[in-house]
């Protein structure tokens, strides 16, 4: 037969306050780790949200420069558009988008099934390289995009 013996209180030495407080540490360390995580996390979203509202900037420009003729002669000029906000060069509350080099054509050759002559001139399809470049004052991003582009157009017009 066997006794019960009583409970003695002389054989406990706080292990339970020591498991506790390890438990308690290392929740505290997930806890840090989670909120250290979602804060990385949070600043890899803003930067891909400013990298995409830079790069649709820039398209933007670059179709600025499509609807224009002045971008394509014999003596195109470097540019700054702004987009967004304010005239160029400050551009306050927009970007300042640089197409830079001008306009560039890569080739031209006379347009196939085209009759007609303007004087001495006939129309050519030209090959032109556009580059535009902007950069976020606040942040110091980039984002550049070059664009290719076929446009019709009167002899002698790609240098």
């Amino acid at each position: 037969m066997t006794r019960n013996r009583p409970f003695r209180r002389q054989r406990q030495r706080g292990a339970t306050l020591l498991v506790s407080l390890i438990m308690l540490v290392l929740l505290t360390l997930f806890a840090v780790a989670g909120f250290n995580l979602s804060s990385v996390n949070l600043k890899i979203a803003g930067n891909y949200q400013a990298l995409k509202s830079l790069e649709a900037a820039a398209q933007q420009a670059i179709e600025q420069v499509l609807s224009t003729t002045a971008a394509f002669s014999l003596v195109p000029v470097t540019d700054t558009i702004c987009v967004g906000g304010g005239t160029a060069p400050a551009c306050t509350g927009g970007y300042a988008v640089q197409i830079t080099p001008a306009p560039r054509c890569n080739y031209a050759v006379t347009a196939k099934g085209y009759t007609k002559k303007i004087g001495e001139l006939t129309p050519e399809d030209t090959d032109w390289e556009i580059r535009a470049e902007v950069t976020d004052a606040g942040t110091g991003a980039t984002a550049a995009i070059v664009q290719g582009v076929r446009i019709r157009l009167l002899a002698g017009n790609c240098p």
